[in-house]
């Protein structure tokens, strides 16, 4: 997997590994906000999945309840120094999710 991109955005470090929005652990997480660009595009992140992810926190579903609160895009586009890895295979298992035909890969960083 590709693991050079340091900068990430809230969705993917976070939001789509569904830690709240709210949650203490996204300050004290090691986490160091990017100042320049400070957000990310909001077209650059995909508006079908987005949307689930911002239902999930908000009503919950896959056998969630949710976490019952207003999920807010400007928390999921700051940019940010990337805190684990884990955001990298979020954004890869997406992307393999959207192939017409899923094609086993292995991806092995040398």
């Amino acid at each position: 997997m590709p693991t050079n991109r340091f900068v990430e955005n809230g969705f993917w470090n976070f939001d789509a590994l569904f830690q709240p929005q709210q949650h203490p652990a996204r300050d004290a997480h090691d986490t160091f906000f990017v100042s320049d660009p400070e957000m990310t595009d909001k077209s650059k992140l995909p508006a079908d999945y987005l949307e689930r992810v911002k239902a999930t926190h908000e009503t919950g579903g896959y056998g969630s309840t949710g976490y019952n609160y207003d999920w807010k895009i400007f928390e999921a586009q700051k940019n940010i120094l990337r805190t684990h890895t884990t955001a990298v295979s979020a954004r890869m298992l997406y992307n393999l999710a959207q192939q017409k035909e899923f094609k086993p890969v292995k991806n092995v960083q040398h």
